[in-house]
């Protein structure tokens, strides 16, 4: 399986997890309610919980719905922290999924579309992969995603540091 592929399969196998998973519950944000975001100050670092990064609602069937103030941190620096779902390896990891939680992701609902950041490694900056929570850096680009019309990412990251997050 080629890179890309990989990538893809991993982010369909969540989209496809999402929907179908029948105690999948929605988690609804009306958009009154939720806090819309501010770019970074130029060369500055948006630091972010990745649900508070996809705080809104998503229709990942149909797409297009992605709030203008969500869009236009396409290109800002971030830093979101979560548990790596790494794409085909367990060592020298290029490409993973960013998630909020594990055990909800494993033994309960997947993460909603929005609620999962696809982190891309350097070129040769492999990683390895950390069981614990990571702290992620780096570009992000924010647009849907699809395969076989599938709409399967609508974050992903061009990391320039991965790293174990700082113990709570």
């Amino acid at each position: 399986m080629t890179q890309a592929g990989s990538t893809v399969w991993l982010a369909a196998m969540l989209a496809v997890l999402a929907i179908l998973n029948p105690c999948h519950a929605v988690e609804v944000v009306p958009a009154a309610a939720r806090a819309p975001h501010v770019a970074p100050a130029e060369g500055g670092i948006l630091d972010l919980a990745i649900k508070d990064l996809g705080n809104f609602e998503y229709d990942a069937e149909r797409g297009g719905n992605i709030p203008a103030d969500v869009t236009q941190l396409s290109g800002s620096r971030i830093r979101v922290t979560g548990f790596m779902i790494p794409a085909n390896q367990a060592e020298n990891i290029t490409e993973f999924a960013l998630v909020p939680s594990l055990l909800s992701c494993c033994f309960g609902k997947p993460p909603q579309i929005q609620h999962a950041v696809m982190v891309r490694c350097p070129v040769g900056k492999a990683v390895n992969h950390f069981s614990g929570e990571v702290t992620v850096e780096g570009r992000l680009t924010v647009a849907e995603l699809k395969d076989e019309g599938y709409i399967f990412s609508v974050f992903q990251l061009e990391a320039s540091s991965v790293r174990p997050a700082a113990k709570k």
